[in-house]
């Protein structure tokens, strides 16, 4: 399992990767996601934290912390 700041997400190993993360637009700018984030992908964005897919590895660790749900896969 992955840990970050004393937080665990699930992580789906074996599977190909054919999504990536994307924030919606239940996002209130908390900050949470882009504290957890393992590989610095998160940012301030306009309105929202944006997820940076080139860096993203999938991890769920955003999608995990966030109170409102807003990161998810695509």
């Amino acid at each position: 399992m992955n840990q970050k700041q004393g937080y665990a997400a699930p992580v789906v190993s074996g599977v190909e990767d054919t999504f990536y993360y994307v924030i919606l637009k239940a996002c209130v700018m908390c900050g949470s996601c882009a504290a957890a984030c393992p590989v610095n992908a998160i940012h301030e964005g306009n309105g929202r934290y944006e997820i940076d897919a080139g860096r993203c590895i999938d991890c769920g660790t955003c999608a995990y912390v966030c109170p409102l749900g807003a990161p998810g896969p695509v």
